[in-house]
């Protein structure tokens, strides 16, 4: 993984762009992710990485989304929730936001925290919608470098 650009000095920044695969379109190539997080899911625990490719903002768990629990989403400083706009098939483990990405991202850019809300399954017995918080320090500098990656990009071959 080549790093393009980091939101902060510190091994552990929140945010990078890296040239890396974009989940969402299944390409190669300039993406914005966060870093490795541990989510509640009910049970023992997930991993959630939220990756902005040009297209969409992915969230991708090791452990399954479930759709059918109430509340999903990612509101920023406790404002109105957006919710993905589809489960994202990328192994049944991840949320897609598609339709309300580029005010999602000028929120992210604005914000300071962002609540994730996701069920997972398995279902039985049902436990509840989990809610991780997220911090968006470092978002707004690494997403310049998205963009300036993107501007930069050479054309796919």
């Amino acid at each position: 993984m080549l790093v393009v650009g980091t939101a902060q000095a510190a091994e552990d920044a929140a945010w990078q762009t890296v040239r890396a695969e974009d989940p969402y379109a299944g390409t190669n190539g300039c993406v914005l992710r966060s870093r490795q997080l541990d989510m509640p899911d009910g049970y023992h625990g997930a991993r959630v990485q939220l990756t902005l490719g040009e297209k969409a903002l992915s969230v991708v768990t090791d452990s399954n989304i479930d759709p059918s629990y109430p509340g999903q989403g990612i509101a920023v400083d406790g404002g109105a929730p957006i919710a993905p706009d589809a489960p994202f098939p990328y192994h049944g483990q991840g949320a897609v936001f598609i339709l309300d990405r580029d005010d999602l991202v000028q929120q992210f850019r604005r914000g300071s925290t962002a609540e994730l809300a996701l069920g997972f399954w398995p279902t039985w017995p049902i436990t509840e919608t989990q809610r991780l918080n997220i911090s968006l320090r470092g978002f707004s500098a690494a997403h310049d470098a998205f963009l300036a990656c993107i501007e930069g990009a050479a054309p796919a071959r």
